[in-house]
C-alpha cells in the first residue's frame, strides 16, 4: 500500500503510477462493447478500492470550517485522499474529487481551502506529488460550476485547456528545433522505443542538478547504450549564445537542441511551469508521463526496460 503523510510541516511519500488503457473495437462490435462498458462501468464502481474512494469523505464536517477547528487535520485527510488516486481508474478519481468539491461547497471558507491544497499539490511545480491529469478533474468541475461567475469559469477554462495539452496517451505535439551539429531536426524524429524530451533552461541553476543526476545514473546510460532509450533535450531559452555556453554540459549521448523559433513557449505548444520539464514518450512520441518528478520518471522507465519474468 502507498501512503502519504504529513507531520510537522514535513511530507514523506510514496506514489505509485497506473496506467489507463484504452482500446477501440470496430463498428460491428459497437453494442457489444458499449454492453460490455456498462458492466465494467459498474464492476469498477463496486470494487473495493473505489468504494474506499468514493466513501472517503463520509461523516466529514464540511460545515464546521476547517482553519477554525484543525487544519492540519483536514490537510492530512486530503493528502492520504489525493495518495489513493493511483489504486482507481481515473473516471472514478473524477467522480470523487467532483463529489468532494461539491460537498465543501456547502462553506465558501472551506471550498477555497480545499481548492488551494488541491492546486498545491497537484499543480505547483516543486510539488513530488503533483500531477496535472488528476489536477484536471478540479478544473473541469470549477469550469462547470454555476455559482462562479462567467469570468472565473472562463479563467478555469482556458487553465484547463493548457493542462489537457499533452497528456498522457496522447501524441506530444511536434515542433522544430536547432541541434548542435547544425542541423534543424522534429521532435517526433527518432526510432528507438522511448524517448525523454528534456526542456530546459541554460541559466537555471535548478536545472544543473536534476540532469546532471539524469546524466550520472547508471540506468539511463544502460538504456541509452543498449538503443532502448533516446533523450532529447531542448533549451527554451530565446538567447543562442546561452544554449551555446551551456552545451558542454550536456552529455554526448544525448541529442542537444535549441527552440530557435520559441514555438514551445511562445505558441503554447507545451504547458511549462519550471525548469527542467521532463516527458517520457514511447515509439510513436504517445505520452507516457507529463511532468513528473524525476525519481518517478526513472522508475518508470526502469520498469518499463526491465525483463519480465
Amino acid at each position: 500500500m502507498n501512503f502519504v503523510t504529513l507531520h510537522k510541516g514535513k511530507l514523506y511519500w510514496a506514489i505509485a503510477i497506473l496506467l489507463i488503457c484504452f482500446s477501440c473495437g470496430n463498428p460491428r462490435e459497437t453494442q457489444s462493447v458499449q454492453n460490455g462498458n456498462v458492466h465494467a462501468e459498474s464492476d469498477i464502481m463496486a470494487s473495493i478500492p473505489a468504494k474506499h474512494l468514493l466513501s472517503y469523505w463520509d461523516g466529514f464536517n464540511f460545515k464546521a470550517k476547517v482553519q477554525a477547528v484543525n487544519p492540519d487535520e483536514a490537510e492530512q485527510k486530503l493528502v492520504d485522499f489525493i495518495a489513493l488516486f493511483p489504486t482507481v481508474p481515473d473516471t472514478v478519481v473524477q467522480v470523487c474529487v467532483h463529489d468532494m468539491l461539491k460537498k465543501a461547497s456547502v462553506e465558501p471558507q472551506n471550498f477555497a481551502y480545499f481548492l488551494d491544497k488541491f492546486k498545491h499539490y497537484l499543480y505547483d511545480p516543486n510539488s513530488p506529488m503533483r500531477n496535472e491529469d488528476y489536477y484536471k478533474h478540479t478544473l473541469t468541475y470549477l469550469a462547470a460550476d454555476t455559482t462562479l461567475s462567467p469570468d472565473e469559469r472562463n479563467k478555469y477554462t482556458t487553465l484547463l485547456e493548457l493542462v489537457r495539452k499533452n497528456q498522457v496517451g496522447t501524441v506530444a505535439t511536434d515542433f522544430e528545433y536547432l541541434a548542435k551539429d547544425g542541423n534543424y531536426r522534429s521532435m517526433h524524429e527518432g526510432t528507438r522505443p522511448y524517448k525523454m524530451l528534456v526542456f530546459y533552461d541554460p541559466t537555471c541553476t535548478h536545472c544543473v542538478a536534476i540532469m546532471q543526476d539524469l546524466a550520472k545514473t547508471p540506468a539511463v546510460n544502460n538504456c541509452i547504450t543498449n538503443g532502448f532509450l533516446e533523450i532529447v533535450s531542448v533549451s527554451l531559452h530565446p538567447d543562442k549564445n546561452s544554449w551555446i555556453g551551456y552545451q558542454k554540459r550536456i552529455p554526448d549521448n544525448w541529442v542537444n537542441g535549441w527552440d530557435e523559433k520559441g514555438r514551445v513557449i511562445e505558441d503554447g505548444l507545451y504547458n511549462i511551469r519550471a525548469y527542467p520539464t521532463i516527458f517520457l514518450l514511447d515509439e510513436a512520441n504517445e505520452v507516457l508521463l507529463k511532468d513528473a518528478p524525476l525519481d518517478v520518471t526513472l522508475r518508470y522507465l526502469v520498469n518499463l526496460v526491465s525483463p519480465k519474468s
